[in-house]
């Protein structure tokens, strides 16, 4: 990856960013292009690798840009709202053209003894980076006012006239949840637990007293704001309940075989991707911020695989990858053999995302 590479990641952000090209901003969003190029081409987002020698800083000792990255990420002027949020409405605008935005939230252990809470999309079968708060702690359950605090932060860039669907797991059905769906006209489908108590025409009963040789079970009513779902599914030794405000039980059962799509996302975000989870970061802000930066490699590195598999004929990828692989290979992982064979596709892909966003993202 060469000076280019820099180049066009600055100029794309500065297609999305209002008011980047300019003074203080304009050095702050060079530095996190420079920040992203590293982490990038290291495949890592300690400080040490994202503070490696790049084209654009060529000329300064790796001690000087360390303490720039460190101090680009504890500035009071580094955050979601400055730096991500402009791109994640960009994407979501993009997505929402197709009639629908599917979310997912999950929790995963991130840095030294923090935990993220990450509200993702699903695009082309995998979940992307949207929004995220870092708490101090191990790994466990947000209190549920951060739940809907996330959700409050990315609605405002939702386009209007789109569905709306956030899937969750067993955490995320407390009743504020519910009801911050019901009154933004979102739709959910989240997981519950068994000895929850639901209403049976009448009566409450445990979830896990339903009788029946059906693979799925719809309960209309079951909560003040939500159906029930009793799923079965043929070759699992357990069935799966499941709370959502949808009118058919198989289409619930539908979205939330997707909900494992950010498994794979916190997965690519650290051991498979970038090592999110070995940054010694102890502080909850500036890990948030380190984030920032995590998220735009693993959003670029995706769209780059996707951008090769389709684009690359056939022979060339054959050097880096065995042909009877091509199919299962995941585009992360694609990109990261693009970067370390230092295939020419990857300055192409930078190029195209400089000059055509649509693209690149849709």
């Amino acid at each position: 990856m060469r000076r280019s590479a820099h180049k066009d990641i600055f100029d794309f952000l500065q297609q999305v960013t209002p008011g980047a090209g300019s003074g203080q901003m304009y050095r702050r969003f060079c530095l996190m292009a420079s920040l992203i190029q590293a982490c990038i081409r290291n495949g890592h987002c300690r400080l040490e690798s994202l503070s490696e020698s790049t084209y654009a800083y060529r000329a300064r000792k790796k001690s000087s840009l360390l303490q720039q990255a460190k101090r680009w990420l504890s500035n009071k002027w580094t955050d979601w709202q400055t730096f991500y949020l402009p791109f994640a409405r960009h994407f979501l605008q993009g997505l929402g053209a197709k009639g629908e935005i599917v979310f997912v939230m999950d929790g995963s252990q991130t840095g030294s003894a923090n935990t993220t809470l990450m509200l993702s999309v699903l695009c082309r079968g995998f979940a992307i980076p949207v929004a995220w708060v870092v708490k101090k702690g191990e790994k466990g359950h947000f209190p549920e006012e951060m739940h809907t605090d996330l959700l409050k932060l990315v609605a405002p860039i939702c386009p209007t006239g789109c569905r709306l669907v956030l899937l969750g797991d067993g955490e995320f059905d407390a009743l504020s949840l519910q009801q911050w769906c019901a009154d933004n006209h979102w739709s959910f489908v989240v997981r519950t637990s068994s000895d929850r108590l639901l209403d049976f025409d009448g009566e409450l009963a445990r979830f896990d007293s339903i009788q029946t040789t059906r693979s799925i079970c719809f309960i209309e009513g079951a909560l003040s704001l939500a159906n029930a779902v009793y799923w079965h599914e043929k070759g699992h030794a357990k069935p799966l309940f499941l709370l959502t405000n949808l009118d058919l039980g198989y289409e619930a059962c539908h979205y939330y075989k997707r909900r494992f799509k950010i498994e794979t996302l916190f997965k690519h975000l650290k051991s498979a991707g970038f090592y999110l989870h070995k940054t010694r970061l102890k502080c909850p802000e500036k890990l948030a911020n380190l984030i920032i930066v995590v998220a735009f490699s693993f959003v670029f590195s995706f769209c780059m695989g996707l951008f090769i598999k389709q684009k690359e004929p056939l022979q060339s990828l054959e050097v880096i990858v065995r042909k009877d692989r091509l199919h299962k290979i995941t585009p992360i992982a694609i990109a990261q053999l693009a970067i370390s064979n230092n295939c020419p596709c990857v300055l192409i892909f930078f190029s195209e995302l400089s000059k055509n966003f649509n693209d690149v993202f849709t």
